[in-house]
């Protein structure tokens, strides 16, 4: 029986960083429009929903293709709230006018090299993979989590190890560093129940929760104007070589 798949994209239009961002032009376009293209070309998702408080934002979004078909609440705005609730919200709304959605796929429009691929590996994670949700996470090539201090006396900057339970000091070459990585924060892919049950006490991914890792340039989240500026040299990198 085929599964129906919501992808749910929140973007508010409150940024602080970085003013509009989700309206910034890159290359042309706005930031936003990525992450709407590529969930538009997904081979499962059925209907994409922006949640959004911004007229401006709801504007661009339909112009790309996107439903806006509510106004996201005000206390779902603001810069403290939760990405789980705003997902379960627009569920909940879609529910309620005749979509009832089996996976929801939850995009952040600040992430404008993620791929319809990546987005499908998430989807088959949790369809085929036996997985209770999909992750995009990102391997972490510099600051390992061995290496990290805390400041204990801030004068003197005198620091003791983050972790305290394994020798981090016995470490001393990177080679020897355990593979870790980190949540990109581009992609959650969730079963509706994980929604269903959610009670803001956690991220709401399951006991069996899966990754798709992403590449460096895939994992770039835009919310300094110095990642702006990455973004835009990736774009015309690929240009160039593209030529």
């Amino acid at each position: 029986m085929k599964k129906n798949i919501l992808c749910v994209i929140g973007a508010r239009g409150g940024s602080k960083r970085v003013p509009k961002k989700n309206l910034k032009l890159l290359n042309n376009k706005p930031l936003m429009s990525y992450t709407i293209s590529a969930a538009k070309k997904s081979k499962y998702i059925d209907r994409i929903v922006l949640s959004t408080e911004s007229d401006e934002i709801k504007k661009v979004g339909l112009e790309y293709g996107a439903e806006v078909p509510f106004d996201r609440p005000k206390d779902l705005a603001q810069d403290d709230t939760k990405l789980p609730p705003v997902t379960k919200h627009a569920m909940e709304y879609m529910d309620n006018n005749g979509f009832r959605a089996d996976i929801v796929v939850q995009l952040q429009p600040v992430c404008p090299f993620i791929t319809p691929e990546l987005i499908d590996e998430s989807i088959e994670k949790v369809l085929h993979g036996g997985c209770s949700s999909a992750v995009s996470i990102k391997k972490v090539s510099g600051g390992h989590p061995y290496r990290m201090k805390t400041i204990i006396e801030k004068e003197s900057m005198i620091f003791e190890p983050f972790i305290k339970d394994i020798p981090v000091d016995t470490f001393q070459s990177s080679y020897f560093l355990p593979e870790v990585y980190v949540s990109s924060g581009a992609i959650y892919t969730r079963n509706r129940s994980l929604l269903d049950e959610y009670n803001g006490e956690d991220f709401a991914l399951g006991e069996r929760p899966g990754g798709v890792v992403l590449s460096e340039i895939e994992s770039v989240d835009v919310n300094t104007v110095f990642d702006f500026k990455l973004a835009e040299f990736f774009i015309l990198e690929n240009k160039m070589q593209s030529e």
